[in-house]
This record gives C-alpha cells, sequence and structure tokens, in this order.
C-alpha cells in the first residue's frame, strides 16, 4: 500500500512538473521565469553558506572566551556556563522584541 501511494505522488508531481514547463514553453515568458529563479537559487546558496560560515566564527569565539575564562579561575564549566547565560539572555531579549 505504501509503495502504491509513493508511486502515485511521484507521478503526479513529475506531471505537475511537466505540464507547468510546457506551459512556460508556450508562454514566452519561461526564459525569464527561469532565469529568476536560478538568479534567486544563487542567492540564497551564498546566503545561507554566508551564515553557515558567520555561525561558526560566532560559536569559535564564545568557546574561546568561555575556555579563557576557565583556564582564569581553574573552575571546570564556569566559563561555559556564564557564556550559556549570556546567550539565554540575549535570546529572550531577541525573542521579546
Amino acid at each position: 500500500m505504501r509503495q502504491i501511494i509513493i508511486d502515485f505522488l511521484s507521478g503526479f508531481s513529475k506531471s505537475i512538473f511537466q505540464g507547468l514547463s510546457e506551459t512556460l514553453d508556450h508562454s514566452g515568458i519561461g526564459d525569464s521565469i527561469e532565469e529568476g529563479v536560478e538568479k534567486f537559487r544563487k542567492k540564497l546558496f551564498i546566503t545561507c553558506v554566508a551564515i553557515s560560515i558567520a555561525g561558526a566564527g560566532f560559536f569559535l569565539t564564545l568557546w574561546g572566551i568561555s575556555s579563557a575564562i576557565d583556564s582564569m579561575f581553574s573552575m571546570r564549566g564556569l566559563g561555559y556556563v556564564l557564556i550559556g547565560l549570556l546567550g539565554i539572555l540575549t535570546g529572550a531579549l531577541l525573542f521579546k522584541k
């Protein structure tokens, strides 16, 4: 039963995409739509990569700060707790806005 549903959905989605592509080919505006979608995909990819790199850098910075606090006070976990509390407070302030 599950395979029948999967086959149906697969065939249904293929027919929808085929119908849309035929419609766009006959309407004459398919090229501009395809170019717009391609530009959007490139911008979205570049934005996601930039956000990922910035997030990794932010995480590594916080990790370094918490490690420095731990080594200064010779207490295991104090730096991580302090950075975690800072993150919770920042998240709460951003959520409140």
